[in-house]
């Protein structure tokens, strides 16, 4: 049997977008993708879920009325239950297959602003969505990527282009991605070279910026590279990324700069806040009307992928934290052979998983990282060869990739990896707000850890008195006892742990550029520091 993949639209609103002949055109894309798939052991079915005959064939239930997020879920884990595929595709963008949209766990009018989150993820989980519970959908277990198209545009080639790159992408040897264009805000070195090595990768081939801006010569060289990771900051509307160094915010790179430089099958990860929004650029709030959102950009111009935030991000500025830790991961993934959908998964759960490792669980700051990112792309498609030689004289002698011994690890990987993800979600602590903190022990923790802020506390106006506070109780696993002579294996009681986090919160904005820094310390019942962290918003 050959890996099945499953796409998913909505007629309907294929239907109002496009006109008859830019929807022959998509279609006939389509049909050349199914095609290439089949050569590559992949099994693709394209169903619209509101097409009623088409899911009736497929043994499931047509979505009726608006074809909203809930309902669009539904269908999927219906069809799901048939079909077990080993992919997903979103086909689509947020105006045809809508997003879910839910409340933002880092939430403060005086630092987060964001109230609410566009997100793939409930996609990605098989557990049923419940909006108020955020353990359903916050640990992903499915290979899930989404296919954009531009939002209020009828040009089909938003979809044609990407799917002939779909079509025609073929893993390429690891060779071609030892050079990289990484680039870093100047303020943020530190994790920016942590990042770099994390993909094994020389720091030397960090750029800062500034002094490495747009127009620079070494820049625009290494555009043209196949590796890219972007470390910087990002803003709503806009088609640019920016660096840092104190006060200035240089413009580290611009879709326009980047359209006659980029190459076809370039890998890319950005850490920066709204780093894969698609908007469309006649929006009249669009800071450059006209210019391609960034995400688009690289897609358009032949990307397999792209992996970003929908809102603002949380970075590290000393160490990898929130985004670095997804985008680093999903790269290193990729660069291992993995599909750039497998490796979007991986990189979450396994970020979830180490956090468990150190001893403690995801924050809040953690569980919008995970929310917000999103994979852009055919989730099926692997980019880079595997080191094996077998593998290599395969792809040389023009032979089927997929093996039917790579079938089977495919499968046992899926399993592993829903087994994984239901282990993590047992292990998700359970938050309690604590509505009244005495003012003097919230600013006694705030005055102990402020100096992790570098003298920013003042700047950003946080109210030392006044922080969030959670008491969380985290499940531990039981685990077997030892087998002794004669006797069974009985599992120990599972226990919990219980601590206390604060998060203080502080915003300024320069030259029109919002920055957030979010200051968290996590305590015993008691009262004793356990650790403390401060994360930047990108």
């Amino acid at each position: 049997m050959p890996s099945i993949k499953l796409s998913v639209t909505v007629r309907g609103a294929l239907e109002r977008k496009y006109n008859a002949a830019a929807l022959k055109q998509i279609d006939g894309a389509v049909k050349d993708w199914i095609a290439a798939d089949a050569k590559r052991g992949i099994k693709t079915i394209h169903v619209a879920v509101d097409d009623a005959a088409g899911m009736k064939a497929l043994g499931a239930t047509a979505v009726t009325g608006r074809a909203t997020a809930e309902k669009v879920k539904r269908a999927i884990d219906g069809l799901w239950t048939r079909l077990t595929p080993d992919y997903l595709a979103l086909f689509g963008s947020q105006d045809v297959v809508p997003q879910f949209v839910v409340d933002n766990p880092s939430y403060d009018e005086g630092g987060d602003d964001d109230k609410t989150v566009p997100t793939d993820n409930p996609y990605a989980s098989s557990s049923p969505f419940q909006a108020k519970k955020r353990a359903s959908y916050l640990i992903p277990d499915r290979v899930v990527g989404r296919i954009p198209d531009m939002e209020a545009d009828g040009d089909p080639a938003w979809f044609t282009d990407y799917l002939a790159t779909a079509a025609s992408s073929t893993p390429a040897d690891p060779s071609v991605f030892h050079d990289a264009y990484t680039i870093c805000a100047e303020a943020w070195t530190r994790a920016g070279a942590a990042c770099v090595n994390y993909l094994g990768l020389p720091a030397a081939l960090l750029m800062n910026s500034p002094p490495e801006v747009d127009t620079s010569p070494t820049a625009q060289k290494r555009l043209a590279w196949r590796l890219h990771m972007i470390k910087c900051h990002g803003a709503q509307l806009d088609p640019r990324f920016y660096g840092q160094k104190g006060d200035s915010y240089p413009v580290a790179l611009s879709s326009a700069n980047l359209i006659p430089r980029v190459q076809p099958g370039t890998l890319v990860a950005a850490m920066c806040c709204y780093g894969a929004q698609v908007y469309s650029p006649a929006d009249l709030a669009a800071q450059l009307p006209g210019d391609w959102p960034l995400a688009s950009a690289y897609l358009r111009k032949g990307a397999p992928g792209f992996v970003g935030s929908t809102m603002i991000a949380w970075v590290g500025g000393d160490e990898m934290m929130g985004a670095d830790w997804i985008a680093a991961g999903y790269l290193k993934g990729v660069l291992g052979s993995a599909s750039i959908g497998r490796a979007f998964l991986e990189a979450k759960q396994d970020y979830v998983r180490w956090i468990n490792q150190q001893g403690h669980g995801p924050d809040r700051a953690d569980e919008k990282t995970l929310i917000e990112f999103v994979l852009l792309g055919d989730p099926s498609i692997q980019p880079v060869q595997s080191a094996a030689p077998a593998f290599a004289a395969m792809v040389k002698r023009r032979a089927a990739i997929v093996s039917p011994l790579e079938l089977q690890e495919r499968r046992q990987r899926r399993v592993m990896r829903a087994q994984l993800a239901q282990q993590i979600r047992e292990m998700l602590p359970v938050r309690t707000g604590v509505k009244r903190v005495p003012a003097a022990r919230a600013s006694k923790l705030f005055k102990a850890a402020r100096k992790m802020l570098e003298g920013d506390h003042r700047a950003f106006r946080f109210r030392p008195h006044a922080p969030r506070v959670d008491r969380l109780e985290t499940r531990l696993p039981g685990t077997a006892a030892p087998v002794r002579a004669g006797i069974a294996a009985a599992a120990r009681p599972v226990g919990k742990r219980e601590s206390v986090e604060y998060y203080w919160s502080g915003r300024r904005v320069l030259d029109g550029h919002k920055q957030i820094r979010l200051l968290k310390v996590e305590t015993d019942i008691q009262g004793n520091v356990l650790r403390s962290a401060v994360l930047h918003s990108s």
